[in-house]
């Protein structure tokens, strides 16, 4: 039977300011600009796992998570299939990390975002946690090259 990991990922907004929370993932595979976000481990609901890795990448509590998309990527030779939920939230507390195991992390203007070193495929990520119209994007991969992800 093919594999399935899931994973997500939430934007932490402060709608005042008009910044995100963002982490600049050091990885060989996923490197760059991101919204804090990881595995969900077995036995674990998608929300729980959401505050969970929040917490752990960033220091912060959050609440009230409104989902805004999934990522559905799937392996057209072995079936594997990744989906990544989407989440963003304006209910946080704490007091954010300077840095993690992962990357830095940091508040950043939202309308900056667009300019900076963003890991791969994240231009179409934020589409997802900024168009109410789009609920999901899907892409394929075989070896190690992947399509473009599709906005559905």
């Amino acid at each position: 039977m093919p594999e399935t990991k899931l994973m997500n990922m939430c934007m932490i907004h402060d709608p005042q300011t008009n910044r995100v929370v963002v982490q600049d993932k050091i990885s060989t595979t996923w490197g760059g600009i991101t919204f804090p976000g990881g595995h969900i481990e077995n036995g674990e609901s998608i929300t729980a796992s959401t505050i969970r890795e929040v917490y752990e990448e960033t220091g912060l509590r959050v609440n009230d998570l409104k989902s805004v998309g999934l990522v559905n990527w799937c392996n057209i030779e072995t079936q594997e299939r990744w989906l990544i939920f989407l989440f963003k939230t304006s209910d946080y507390s704490g007091i954010l990390l300077d840095e993690t195991h992962e990357g830095k992390v940091f508040w950043v203007d939202f309308s900056d975002i667009d300019s900076m070193n963003l890991a791969p495929d994240m231009p179409t990520y934020l589409k997802l946690f900024t168009d109410e119209t789009l609920n999901e994007a899907f892409g394929t991969w075989e070896k190690s090259t992947y399509s473009d992800l599709e906005l559905v």
